[in-house]
């Protein structure tokens, strides 16, 4: 077990250490600030270990101050302690649960077998039997169990644990579930936390996991009558494509739930950052969310300050994102304040060219799972299907540029939640050099882009190829889902949340690949 004792120690232990360096070299925490592009206070609060810092405050620290690595590898050190800590925590919390429901038969089953995406996408039809009887030919079986699902932490994401239920079930062309008798009104399926029914099937191609959120599954059950098997779809089946997605949805619905109320309090006092034309928020503004509320309370803003500056923009201008990996970029198809944005650039520039850049080094893409990589993949189809071109640019000495959206006039609009040290740091600048810095940007990526292509099919095709995913095989499962949609598989309950994004990405590609090209 992690002490918690132990990672605040080790968390003050790395920010001595920053303090050491930066006092060697004769800086000031001001000045180290203004070198890394933070604030005093946040130098200030990380060498005193009550915050952490992230990765790319880590980064810049250990460059300016010439640690070798030092510092980056013992803010990995520090964040790996933390992951093991919640991911513990997550388990206890749920044994608990199950000890006061009585229900001795639960078992905590890790999502990914290691506490990885990847290890669970290599094997979900294993994790989800771990330990039981197995399923006979034609769907019968021994028993069946609720089980405790474990969603694994990321970079981001805290991890969570997900109660299923665990049914044999049969796939001849539909997939029956055999839940017991009067299932409709069980305690699983009425109370408020996020469930999931699993249907496991022998089919064609073997073992197979179905899986269906418990609300979908009570409304489906309450229509079907008493007696009646539960139908899953087979878009439902638990693989890379749908792994993915339940794991983003949860981890951010979860995290979103708990500070739903701190939220809509914290979004009532920002007026006054509105009408600032630079402004950067540190994470002490909000210290009490959690790292994936900080995201959304960046993203938002973000948002809003650059269609408030939209408004003052002629010409279509060219967009630049930090997103690199599929944990971040879920925030896209699953945020509906992103939806909606995304609407509203389209409908103010309608019928003229958009485009946006991604950074996305190749090592990023050998160090993400397939259900991370889909993801991205389904967050770049998002923006085509909104008219918005995309461009990848593969080199890893853009990965750290900031969001930006170029104006031709000569001006740029800064906006930064990804990454960021604080919460966002957003700007509108018309400096020359800053200015030429973007326009060089925007345009290596246009001239070098990984995935280059006339039309959105071979730009979308490329891009599969670059993130190295099948595409027929990705093409055919996103029109199975597209047309189902994913709520009947990750229902969202907060109110900050939509799977229109991810529906609208699903069928988009299915789409593309219907239309060639």
């Amino acid at each position: 077990m992690v002490d918690p004792q132990g990672v605040a120690a080790a968390q003050q232990a790395l920010g001595a250490q920053l303090a050491r360096l930066r006092e060697a070299t004769g800086y000031t925490q001001a000045d180290l600030a203004g070198r890394v592009s933070t604030s005093r206070s946040t130098v200030a609060n990380v060498e005193t270990g009550h915050s952490r810092g992230t990765l790319d405050f880590w980064t810049r620290a250990d460059r300016v101050l010439q640690a070798r690595g030092a510092l980056t590898q013992g803010y990995e050190e520090v964040r790996t302690l933390v992951t093991r800590q919640r991911q513990e925590s997550a388990r206890a919390a749920a044994a608990a649960r199950s000890a006061a429901a009585g229900q001795a038969t639960h078992r905590a089953v890790a999502l990914a077998g290691a506490g990885t995406l990847a290890d669970w996408s290599a094997n979900p039809v294993g994790s989800v039997l771990a330990g039981r009887a197995p399923v006979a030919p034609g769907g019968g079986a021994s028993y069946a169990e609720e089980q405790v699902l474990v969603a694994p932490a990321g970079r981001f994401f805290d991890g969570l644990s997900i109660q299923a239920g665990v049914y044999p079930a049969v796939d001849d062309g539909r997939v029956l579930t055999a839940v017991p008798v009067g299932y409709v009104n069980d305690q699983f399926l009425r109370r408020p936390r996020r469930g999931l029914v699993v249907g496991v099937a022998d089919g064609r191609d073997g073992m197979a996991a179905f899986g269906l959120d418990s609300r979908q599954a009570r409304r489906r059950l309450t229509r079907a009558g008493p007696g009646a098997r539960l139908l899953i779809p087979h878009a439902y089946v638990l693989d890379d494509l749908t792994l993915g997605i339940l794991w983003a949805v949860a981890n951010l619905d979860e995290a979103l739930l708990n500070d739903d109320g701190l939220l809509a309090d914290l979004q009532q006092r920002l007026g006054r950052y509105e009408a600032l034309p630079q402004s950067a928020a540190g994470r002490d503004l909000a210290a009490d969310l959690t790292t994936v509320s900080q995201m959304w309370l960046g993203s938002d803003f973000c948002a809003r300050h650059i269609l408030r500056h939209l408004a003052e923009v002629s010409d279509a201008p060219a967009f630049w994102t930090r997103e690199q990996r599929g944990e971040e970029a879920s925030t896209w198809l699953l945020f509906a304040h992103k939806y909606h944005y995304l609407q509203a650039v389209t409908d103010r520039f309608g019928g003229t060219a958009l485009s946006r850049g991604f950074c996305i080094p190749p090592e990023t893409v050998a160090a993400s799972s397939r259900p991370e990589r889909i993801l991205m993949l389904l967050t770049a189809a998002l923006m085509e299907s909104f008219a918005i071109r995309i461009e990848v640019c593969a080199d890893p000495e853009y990965a750290a540029v900031e969001g930006f959206v170029l104006d031709p006039r000569r001006r740029a609009i800064v906006a930064n939640w990804v990454g960021a040290d604080g919460i966002w740091h957003v700007g509108v600048t018309a400096d020359r050099p800053a200015i030429r810095g973007y326009d060089d940007i925007t345009g290596h990526a246009r001239a070098h882009s990984a995935i280059a292509g006339d039309s959105p099919a071979q730009r979308m095709r490329a891009l599969a190829a670059y993130l190295e995913l099948d595409w027929p095989w990705l093409a055919r499962r996103c029109a199975d889902l597209g047309e189902h949609g994913c709520a009947g598989l990750a229902e969202p309950r907060s109110r900050l949340l939509s799977t229109a994004g991810v529906d609208r990405a699903c069928r988009y590609l299915s789409e593309l690949d219907t239309a060639g090209g």
